[in-house]
């Protein structure tokens, strides 16, 4: 049956098939239980392509996605694989060595084979409702769309993603007690390297992980630490004061200072999380909670937070806009000062 679909109408139908008057081959299945959008393709025998379900695609996104299946022939000359599509997509020129890491690792969450045209809108769907944990899915599903937007116009036409919404994310706000970052320093010290010196740098030190486990052998100075532009995660070159105790947390070695056992960056870090929070007795924090925990340290020794940010290599709060533009002091000297204060107190209550 033909009849003008609305978002309204949409909602009455009883069972069948409808298809619309103004989007030729588009249409609705209502079902006993749910509204699946639909388009036919080809000539005789004419195939069914299922667009997605109302109302989690809305039938002006589902209308997108039928026109963009209208003219998929105009891409059948560039037929690619998923995984042949997503590794020309990783070794793009633009990606830093670290967003290419990252990307990696949630692209392995889509195990798709098939051509990249034929992945669907429930493809995708049913990929994220596999992976465990809302800020894992929450990131896969960014970088999945991502990915197949690159893809436009390349390969597809439209991408399977059109319509899946991003789960609201609730910032964390935890901050590790002073027993419990004490429980967690001695927990670490029985841990080997390099993960157990790691934790410590990150307590320190208050950097990102990924950051500080692509430190390299040129990077250490006497009394710094450089982390370039293709290290960080805001691409902005950063240096970290480092006293004697620091130095001595930092491998002798050339080269990168905490590698894997295939020299690569060490990525391990949620295995050894998991064991770090049996050994220490604690629970319910993360390793980036280090950070936060950091920065409430240093609010609480009376650290200025314009400091505490050049320490932690933000570019919002109290340095943006003109502040930032204008004001290229570096306050290293008061950068190295925090440091010492903040070093006491966490060896003095660590013991």
């Amino acid at each position: 049956m033909k009849i003008a679909l609305t978002d309204m109408g949409v909602r009455r139908l009883a069972p069948g098939t409808y298809f619309d008057l103004t989007t030729p081959a588009f249409g609705i299945r209502i079902g006993e239980h749910r509204r699946t959008w639909i388009v036919t393709k080809g000539q005789r025998p004419r195939r069914t392509v299922t667009l997605g379900h109302y109302p989690l695609v809305s039938l002006q996104e589902a209308r997108k996605l039928a026109f963009a299946a209208f003219i998929e022939a105009e891409h059948r000359g560039r037929v690619i694989s998923f995984p042949d599509a997503r590794e020309e997509f990783l070794k793009l020129d633009r990606w830093r060595a670290q967003t290419r890491r990252v990307l990696a690792s949630n692209l392995k969450h889509f195990k798709w084979t098939k051509r990249l045209h034929k992945i669907t809108n429930a493809d995708v769907m049913l990929a994220l409702d596999d992976i465990v944990g809302p800020s894992a899915r929450w990131h896969a599903r960014k970088d999945i769309t991502t990915f197949f937007n690159w893809c436009i116009p390349r390969y597809l036409a439209a991408s399977p993603v059109q319509g899946i919404r991003a789960e609201k994310q609730h910032s964390r706000a935890r901050v590790l007690s002073d027993d419990e970052l004490r429980a967690v320093w001695h927990a670490s010290v029985e841990l080997e390297h390099p993960f157990g010196h790691l934790v410590r740098l990150l307590i320190l030190k208050g950097q990102r992980c990924g950051e500080m486990s692509n430190v390299h052998s040129t990077f250490v100075e006497k009394d710094r630490l450089y982390l370039p532009p293709s290290i960080t995660k805001n691409g902005r070159e950063h240096w970290v004061p480092l006293t004697p105790y620091d130095r001595a947390l930092l491998p002798d070695r050339t080269g990168l200072l905490f590698p894997n056992s295939k020299g690569k960056p060490f990525s391990a870090f949620a295995f050894n999380h998991a064991r770090l929070l049996l050994a220490s007795g604690t629970h319910d924090w993360t390793l980036h909670d280090l950070r936060r925990t950091f920065a409430t340290g240093h609010a609480r020794i009376g650290t200025p937070i314009h400091v505490l940010e050049k320490m932690l290599n933000h570019v919002s709060g109290s340095l943006h806009g003109v502040a930032g533009i204008y004001n290229r002091y570096d306050y290293w000297d008061e950068q190295v000062a925090a440091t010492a204060a903040w070093e006491a107190r966490v060896l003095e209550m660590c013991g």
